[in-house]
């Protein structure tokens, strides 16, 4: 499979201006003339918190290409940024719910009657940070348009991610007429499958029901208020307020790049220590020192 050529960095911004004034564009036109898999990633990002539906996903884990664990979730997204994810199979995990809404994530177990509630970053902090993630995929892997496949009944482009060596790495399915993903694989060192998430239902005219949007504690659960993800900064930066220089490995998994702007200053164990992060663009390890 051939590298995709990659364009010059101003087109890029300019693609990205011509996004935001999509809706002005007639529909039968934009879907006839996208089968570029960078501007197909970007629009996903773009309608993430962006897009009302409602509908039903299946999520599987694999070790050694061996199925683990799976879950049925009942998802509702209503925009702007506001979704309810709850656990609907298998019976033992039911009722487990992810909510979030103003920019406020809570996380609810039934089975320890616990709850983490947790301070998100603005959405559209977000947003530029994924559009930078997948700038850096598009810049060290190889992005391939695969053609289109029916996920849920609907029609979807198929695009597919691989290191420079050719190993898979992510495929996304992506409605081309609301750009949602309807369907995830992630893949291991070895090219086999590590997860995938996928829609079984999806409705894009949704009703939802007074207060679906809403959470408070159940009684008697315990509650805890997750710590604030530490603030990010260049490398240079860092190493000033922590008083030290980074020792960086000399050698990478294939498609990993350093992230040399993410990187957090935080305490563990009393020390000051540093937070560097490494990433492909679609799956992220960390050191500390």
């Amino acid at each position: 499979m051939a590298a995709r050529k990659r364009s010059a960095p101003m087109s890029r911004l300019g693609r990205l201006a011509a996004i935001a004034g999509v809706a002005t564009v007639a529909a039968s036109i934009v879907l006839a003339q996208i089968d570029d898999p960078l501007e197909i990633l970007r629009r996903s990002i773009l309608a993430r918190g962006a897009v009302d539906y409602s509908g039903v996903r299946t999520v599987v884990l694999f070790e050694d290409g061996e199925k683990v664990h799976g879950v049925e979730q009942q998802i509702q997204c209503q925009a702007p940024h506001r979704s309810r994810i709850t656990v609907i199979a298998p019976e033992s995990e039911a009722g487990a719910v992810c909510l979030i809404v103003d920019r406020v994530q809570w996380d609810y177990d039934p089975r320890g009657n616990r709850v983490v509630r947790t301070q998100l970053p603005p959405a559209d902090h977000v947003v530029r940070q994924r559009l930078r993630d997948l700038e850096r995929i598009a810049d060290t892997m190889r992005l391939q348009y695969c053609g289109t496949e029916t996920i849920a009944g609907r029609s979807a482009h198929v695009i597919k991610v691989y290191t420079q060596q050719g190993v898979p790495v992510k495929k996304s399915w992506v409605d081309p007429e609301h750009w949602v993903t309807l369907k995830t694989q992630r893949f291991d060192p070895q090219g086999r499958v590590r997860s995938s998430a996928y829609f079984t239902r999806i409705n894009y005219a949704p009703s939802f029901s007074p207060g679906t949007f809403d959470f408070a504690p159940p009684a008697g659960a315990t509650v805890v208020e997750a710590a604030l993800a530490p603030e990010r900064m260049p490398l240079a930066q860092a190493e000033q307020r922590a008083g030290f220089r980074a020792v960086l490995p000399e050698h990478l998994p294939p498609g990993y790049r350093f992230q040399d702007d993410r990187v957090a200053v935080f305490q563990l164990g009393g020390q000051t220590s540093l937070w560097l992060p490494f990433s492909n663009g679609a799956d992220t390890f960390s050191l500390f020192q």
